[in-house]
């Protein structure tokens, strides 16, 4: 299996790895070893003399453990043992989600996407430079009589930065099923182990961790998972409890059946 990674978690995987292992692999090597020889004879009546020369070659190979290759002998650990490494591989979500317990890894394929309550906030370096573009352009356009109406004004462009520079939003992914089941996952992300260019958007496969389950019926806030610094602990604690005040807010929740995750891959 060829491992191409959008976000693995290097922490996270490591200790995994020990626990499933024993200890971590620093590195590896191989050794080969290849001989050649050539020799002559000549005979008499009688008599045979030979001479023969051999020499002998040998090469190493020193491997460093990569995290790919950590991630491949734990995904073959987990399926292959699963009950002792509280491992599942998901196959119908809708009978095998309701007894999954807190702490067991998931491992599923699934189509993978980030809410679009939460992408443009998330990024929030992109975010601000187009801002900043914009308060740029803005007093050219009005000099050149363009249709203003309907943008934000200066003022309010910048009030928007500052809220931003107070605030971490971090990366959300949804990961559902492809063959329309009602249950979902979700978690947060850690910039740190996302892939550079990575798009989080289609068919993937995932391994996470259950941290917590929303019934059916009830709503999770997605600013009350880990990374988040937008609201107060109470604030969030009345969100779970309460759910969303009106239509508008439910694009800030998500409704269950829900697993909530550490993620520790997503990759294709």
């Amino acid at each position: 299996m060829l491992i191409n990674a959008l976000y693995l978690d290097g922490d996270a995987l490591a200790s995994y790895i020990a626990s499933a292992e024993g200890g971590l692999r620093r590195s590896g090597s191989a050794r080969s070893k290849g001989g050649h020889g050539f020799g002559g004879a000549a005979g008499f009546p009688g008599a045979r003399l030979e001479a023969r020369s051999d020499s002998e070659d040998e090469s190493t190979l020193n491997v460093d453990d990569h995290d790919a290759s950590r991630l491949q002998r734990l995904i073959a650990a987990g399926r292959a043992k699963p009950e002792e490494h509280e491992w599942r591989e998901v196959l119908e979500p809708d009978t095998e989600f309701p007894s999954t317990g807190t702490g067991t890894l998931i491992d599923w394929e699934c189509e993978v996407y980030v809410p679009e309550s939460i992408a443009p906030v998330a990024n929030q370096g992109e975010f601000k430079e187009a801002l900043k573009t914009m308060e740029t352009l803005m007093p050219q356009a009005r000099a050149l009589g363009l249709d203003m109406e309907g943008l934000p004004d200066a003022a309010e462009m910048s009030a928007v930065a500052g809220f931003l520079e107070n605030v971490d939003v971090a990366l959300v992914v949804v990961s559902e099923d492809m063959n329309g089941s009602d249950w979902k996952i979700v978690g947060s992300l850690n910039n740190q182990w996302i892939a550079p260019g990575a798009s989080f958007d289609g068919y993937a496969r995932i391994v996470a961790k259950v941290k917590r389950t929303i019934p059916a019926g009830s709503f999770y806030p997605l600013l009350s998972l880990p990374g988040m610094n937008v609201n107060s602990r109470a604030e969030r604690r009345r969100q779970e409890r309460e759910g969303p005040a009106n239509d508008a807010d439910k694009e800030l929740f998500l409704e269950g059946p829900l697993l909530i995750v550490d993620y520790l891959a997503i990759y294709t």
